[in-house]
C-alpha cells in the first residue's frame, strides 16, 4: 500500500495550525520524536495561541517548564496498556498533536502513539513530520492506517520476533523489548566502550549483538521497502552481487529468491551467524563470507551492494576503492550512504564514525572513475565512465 492511494494533505503546521477552531485551549502533545522536533512542535503551538494549556506526555526527565506533565513511568516505548485512559480522557482534550520523526505518512512504527491519540478522545489529532509539515488526521485516515499498513506490520513485527526467537532462543516479549530499545541500547555501549581505531570498531561490532535487533526492527517497519524495490530492479538472476555489510539480509534474502547469485559478506559475529540462519531456514543458496580484514574480497562481481555502510567505517574511501576494484568494468556499485542532513535530533549519531562529507565523497567516487547514472529515493548507481 503505497500513500498516493489515501489523500494525504500535509502542509506547513503553522498553516494547518491557523485553520482551526479558535476554541481549542487545551493540547496532548505526546514527546516521541527528538528534541528538535518536539521543540519546534511545542512552539509552533505556543505561537498560534499563547494562552493554550499545553499537557506533555513524556518520559520520566521530560517534563517541559510551562506545560503540565503526564509522566509515562515505564522506561520503554509508550503503550496504551500502560496509562490511565480514564484520567487521559478527563482532561478533555481538544486537540492531540503527534511528532514523527520520520517523512513517511504512513509509518506503522507510531501505531502505539496513534493508538494513545485516539483514546485522548479529542477526535482531532495534528501529526508533525521531520520536513515540518503537519497533517490533521481524521477518523477514515486512521480507519485506511490500521486495516492497510498497521494490521500487515503488525503480521511482519510477528514472524520477525518470532524468527530472532527461534534463533536466540528468548522468549517472544523479551525480544519485543530489545528490538524497541536497540538503537538506545547500541548507543549506550558506544557511548561506554569508545572505539577509535578500525580493530576497535571491529571489534564492538563483532562482539554485540544489538544489530539483530535494531536491524530486524528496520525490516519490520518497513524502513527500507523501498531501497529494496529499487536494489531488485537493478539486479538481474544469475547475475553475481555481492551485498557488502549485508546485516540481517534484508537485501540479500529477496535478491536470492530473485535467482541472483548473491555472495553476503559482514562482520563476523552474532549478526553474521543470524543472517546465515535467515538464509539455511528459506533454504536459499547464498554465499556467507565472514570479513576478516578491511580488504576482504577476492573475487569481481557484476554488481556491488552496501546500504548504509560507509557512514560506519573508519576508513571509508579505502573501503570504497577496494570495491571498486572488484566490479566488472561495466558493473555497478549501488550505494546509498547517510550523511545525516535529514537527521531531526541535535547531535550526529555516535556510530557513524567516518564523518565523510558529501561533496569530499562525490569527488572520491569522480577519482576513482565511478559516475551516478542514476538514481532513485537514497540509492545512487555508480558505473565507470566511459
Amino acid at each position: 500500500m503505497r500513500e498516493n492511494e489515501i489523500e494525504i494533505c500535509t502542509r506547513p503546521v503553522e498553516k494547518i495550525l491557523q485553520g482551526l477552531p479558535s476554541e481549542i485551549r487545551r493540547v496532548l502533545v505526546i514527546r516521541c520524536a527528538p528534541e528538535k522536533l518536539f521543540n519546534y512542535c511545542i512552539e509552533a503551538l505556543q505561537r498560534w495561541t499563547p494562552e493554550l494549556e499545553l499537557t506533555v506526555l513524556c518520559h520520566q526527565g521530560g517534563r517541559v517548564p510551562g506545560c503540565k506533565s503526564i509522566v509515562y513511568r515505564d522506561k520503554g516505548f509508550f503503550r496504551l496498556e500502560n496509562l490511565d485512559i480514564k484520567a487521559l480522557r478527563r482532561a478533555e482534550f481538544d486537540l492531540v498533536a503527534v511528532p514523527y520523526a520520520t517523512n513517511r505518512r504512513l509509518s506503522p512504527y507510531y501505531h502505539n502513539v496513534d493508538r494513545i491519540a485516539e483514546a485522548a478522545g479529542s477526535g482531532k489529532i495534528l501529526f508533525v513530520y521531520q520536513d515540518l509539515t503537519a497533517h490533521l488526521a481524521e477518523d477514515d485516515f486512521m480507519r485506511f492506517k490500521q486495516r492497510e499498513v498497521v494490521g500487515p506490520y503488525l503480521k511482519r513485527k510477528q514472524e520477525a520476533i518470532g524468527e530472532i526467537c527461534e534463533f536466540t532462543g528468548e522468549p517472544f516479549d523479551v525480544v519485543e523489548g530489545k528490538c524497541d530499545m536497540a538503537g538506545i541500547e547500541a548507543t549506550r555501549l558506544w557511548v561506554q566502550t569508545d572505539p577509535g581505531t578500525a580493530e576497535q570498531v571491529r571489534k564492538f561490532y563483532s562482539g554485540h549483538d544489538f544489530y539483530i535487533y535494531e536491524l530486524m526492527k528496520t525490516e519490520y517497519n518497513g524502513d527500507r521497502e523501498e531501497l529494496v524495490e529499487a536494489v531488485l530492479a537493478e539486479c538481474k538472476p544469475g547475475e553475481r552481487v555481492l551485498d557488502y555489510g549485508g546485516g540481517c539480509g534484508i537485501f540479500s534474502i529477496p535478491l536470492a529468491a530473485k535467482g541472483v547469485a548473491v555472495t553476503y559478506l559482514d562482520l563476523p559475529g552474532p549478526l553474521l551467524d543470524f543472517a546465515a540462519f535467515r538464509f539455511r531456514r528459506r533454504k536459499l543458496p547464498l554465499t556467507v563470507r565472514p570479513a576478516e580484514s578491511e580488504t576482504p574480497l577476492k573475487d569481481i562481481y557484476d554488481t556491488i551492494v552496501s546500504i548504509f555502510v560507509v557512514e560506519h567505517l573508519v576508513h571509508p574511501e579505502s573501503a570504497l576503492r577496494h570495491m571498486s576494484e572488484h566490479i566488472k568494468p561495466e558493473g555497478r556499485l549501488l550505494l546509498a550512504v547517510d550523511f545525516e542532513q535529514g537527521r531531526v535530533s541535535n547531535e550526529p549519531l555516535p556510530l557513524h564514525v567516518s564523518r565523510l562529507e558529501r561533496d569530499l565523497y562525490y569527488e572520491l567516487m569522480a577519482g576513482l572513475g565511478l559516475e551516478i547514472v542514476r538514481s532513485r529515493d537514497d540509492l545512487e548507481v555508480f558505473q565507470f565512465k566511459k
